[in-house]
């Protein structure tokens, strides 16, 4: 009998530690993987899903997490300041290409009265400083910036700056069509297109006039009724799958 009851400790003994070593031992990480497969996307489809993952998740300045943002109601643009008819006309062409690549609701719309959430100013960096000093910072070194602010990652108030002064007017017209795009939430920059308006190397801002084909998609998705805001880099790339898979 007391070897039996002895047997009986040891092995509850052994229960009692395999258990708990079993649970201290750290778990695998389940990394889920994709629904849709790369062979069901075309190279093109794939190539789309890299750029927007690395221009439509958080933004090129501050500390904001990696996830996507977007409006959801109206854009409504006030432009202050003495842009060149030229540039004037592209902040219109501008507009106009991305209300016709929205299909979710939202659109953008260029206003005259205080009622706005967009504010373009073009001007010096002198004027500028002085009606809001704390851009100041920002403006070393750059024709342009953009700042955008949201709530429960919803996009609700945002403000550019592009200098008329310093670049040449072709180069204001490539600063209209990046800055505008980038406070709808595609907030980064990129060295891998250099016919984008989002590329970017060091030293070499890149100035192209027109949106790039991939451009318009960037911001189609971005602006797709599937597209759902606080999508990190795993779940928009699901997302955008699906997306591209049933079209």
């Amino acid at each position: 009998m007391p070897l039996f009851r002895q047997n009986r400790v040891h092995l509850w003994v052994w229960m009692v530690l395999t258990v708990f070593l079993g649970a201290c031992q750290p778990e695998e990480p389940i990394i889920p993987q994709p629904t849709i497969p790369d062979q069901a996307l075309s190279q093109e489809q794939l190539d789309i899903i890299r750029y927007f993952k690395e221009i439509a998740l958080g933004f090129e300045n501050g500390n904001a997490s990696e996830i996507t943002r977007k409006w959801q109601t109206p854009m409504r643009i006030l432009i202050e300041g003495t842009p060149d008819s030229s540039i004037l006309a592209k902040v219109h062409q501008a507009v106009d290409t991305l209300n016709r690549l929205a299909t979710d609701g939202f659109f953008i719309e260029i206003v005259e009265n205080t009622a706005y959430d967009c504010l373009l100013f073009f001007g010096s960096t002198t004027d500028f400083i002085d009606s809001f000093p704390d851009a100041e910072d920002q403006l070393a070194g750059n024709f342009a910036i953009f700042n955008v602010w949201w709530n429960d990652d919803v996009i609700n108030r945002a403000r550019i700056f592009i200098d008329t002064e310093r670049p040449s007017l072709a180069q204001q017209e490539s600063l209209v069509l990046e800055e505008i795009t980038q406070v709808l939430g595609l907030g980064k920059d990129s060295p891998r297109y250099p016919n984008s308006i989002f590329y970017e190397r060091p030293n070499n801002g890149g100035f192209a006039r027109e949106f790039a084909e991939i451009d318009k998609e960037l911001v189609r998705l971005l602006y797709h009724p599937e597209m759902d805001i606080g999508l990190d880099a795993l779940a928009v790339d699901a997302r955008l799958r699906e997306i591209l898979a049933n079209e």
